[in-house]
């Protein structure tokens, strides 16, 4: 296999490869041997400073990048960057965080009382196991013997933790990478079981997807490009027909999914969001942004401008690994990530048992979302269930969501100019109902118990729910947030909690 190289890839790729390693190139430490950037942040997170930590998982992105690259001092920095990451993976069998990796060289060890995502992350597995894949399959002769030897091991040991976790085929990013790990590593073991099982997997997850021809993390802006990275990697690397043949069909229909809920011409997509880090595309790095900016060009995509911070920023040095696998999309997509193609309502089924259905308004200038859940509880608490974005003041995206808890649960659809919910407590006679608003710094609004009128949009509010009355901005990137939050203390427990939003979007100029 001819290794990826600059020389190999279009104009688009090219342009965005080095844009990513660029400012990648800033953050690596050659003392550490790790890239050391800031932590983890949300887009309406406030907390400062920001804290500068060593990643792992980002670091061996960097390091394929770095081969892809060739430029003078980086095929020396990408060893070194293999090599430690190698000696940041748990090798400890009989422990569920064997085989995966440190997220950050300052965390400590997990402990004998070690808690899933507070103290390790198992989905390390995929995506650093995935990456050192692609890795000796593009880039195997650049490597000496010894770490070649020392990255097989570390795959084995990745597909052996991967193994007693018992990953479920509904987590659909992650058990896409695993079926691909398994198909790979059986193939280059000489391992038919992992093989049979990568197979097996596949079309586990493949059965889930064909009903409605929907993952259960729907609408995920960043999760959709895990998912699209995944399947690149069943279409440019998996031997096998099973895999290259259901991934074909899921990489185009997820396409198709994104085209329906994007607006090109507001760069952003449609809620609701089943797991989503912001609501705006150009304000956070969301994976889709970068699939989209690699089938369109920079102009097109939905990306935030990474000259200044942004939140997510790790997501970015995901790029190599897009680079990879090559971007497929099919040519009816096309057109709607480059222009608005008109209004439109979707209702998708998502899942049957138990009902759970998106329901979304496309307009010309206002994207509403809601989802229907028969008042199940959601796999994330990154979940959207009600979602407004609109184009306020200096052009700006401007939104308002409901902020999910573990204490309710919701049944919610969205149509032109209005959106329906009926809000349940669990354990809580009496939940508070917190509806987030963002605008930009200066903006104009008033916020009342049946009317927010905010610059671009008056939302009508009928509720049997109260407004606190004591609203505070709380500044954040760009803009500031506020929470209107709604008691129900004056309603009869048990009672659903509804509310009912008539929205009226204006174009700003």
């Amino acid at each position: 296999m001819m290794a990826m190289h600059f020389s190999n890839l279009d104009p688009v790729a090219r342009e965005m490869m080095e844009m990513a390693l660029a400012w990648l190139d800033r953050y690596w430490d050659a003392e550490v041997g790790l890239l050391k950037m800031e932590a983890e942040q949300d887009e309406d997170s406030t907390t400062t400073p920001v804290l500068l930590v060593h990643h792992v998982r980002e670091t061996i992105w960097y390091a394929l990048g770095l081969l892809q690259r060739r430029a003078a001092s980086d095929h020396e920095r990408a060893l070194q960057a293999i090599q430690t990451v190698l000696s940041y993976q748990f090798d400890e069998p009989g422990k569920p965080y064997d085989g995966t990796w440190y997220r950050l060289s300052e965390e400590p060890h997990p402990g004998e009382d070690a808690k899933v995502w507070r103290d390790y992350d198992p989905n390390w597995r995929e995506f650093i196991g995935s990456t050192l894949a692609i890795i000796l399959l593009e880039h195997e002769a650049d490597l000496p013997g010894n770490l070649v030897a020392g990255i097989e091991q570390a795959l084995r040991r990745a597909i052996r933790g991967a193994l007693e976790r018992r990953l479920p085929a509904s987590y659909t990013n992650i058990a896409l990478m695993h079926a691909f790990l398994l198909d790979c590593t059986g193939r280059r073991f000489g391992d038919p079981d992992w093989q049979s099982r990568g197979e097996a997997y596949a079309h586990e997850i493949y059965q889930l997807f064909e009903p409605n021809h929907a993952f259960a993390e729907f609408n995920a802006p960043t999760y959709y490009g895990v998912d699209l990275y995944a399947l690149g990697l069943w279409r440019s690397y998996s031997s096998s027909s099973l895999l290259q043949r259901l991934g074909s069909d899921m990489e185009a229909r997820l396409w198709r999914d994104v085209a329906l809920m994007y607006h090109a011409g507001m760069k952003n997509m449609a809620g609701p969001f089943d797991r989503a880090y912001g609501m705006d595309m150009q304000s956070y790095a969301s994976l889709i942004g970068l699939w989209i900016w690699m089938a369109t060009g920079k102009e097109f995509a939905p990306f935030p401008d990474v000259s200044r911070p942004f939140a997510h920023q790790h997501d970015f040095a995901f790029v190599p690994c897009y680079i990879a696998v090559g971007v497929s999309v099919p040519d009816d997509v096309l057109p709607h990530l480059r222009s608005f193609q008109g209004e439109r309502q979707v209702v998708r089924t998502i899942t049957n048992h138990p009902r759970r259905v998106a329901h979304a308004w496309v307009g010309q200038h206002i994207l509403l979302g809601g989802e229907e859940t028969e008042y199940s509880k959601p796999a994330s608490n990154q979940f959207h269930p009600i979602t407004i974005q609109w184009v306020g003041e200096q052009g700006r995206i401007c939104w308002i969501r409901l902020v999910y808890h573990t204490n309710i649960v919701i049944n919610a659809s969205a149509e032109k100019n209005m959106i329906t919910c009926n809000i349940r407590g669990v354990n809580d006679d009496h939940p508070d109902i917190i509806f987030r608003l963002f605008t930009p710094a200066g903006s104009r609004l008033s916020l009342q118990q049946d009317r927010w009128q905010v610059s671009g949009l008056t939302v009508d509010v009928d509720t049997h729910a109260t407004l606190d009355g004591a609203i505070q901005a709380t500044p954040t990137s760009g803009g500031s947030y506020y929470d209107m939050r709604y008691t129900t203390d004056d309603i009869v427990p048990g009672t659903a909690i509804y509310f009912v939003l008539t929205t009226r979007a204006v174009a700003n100029s």
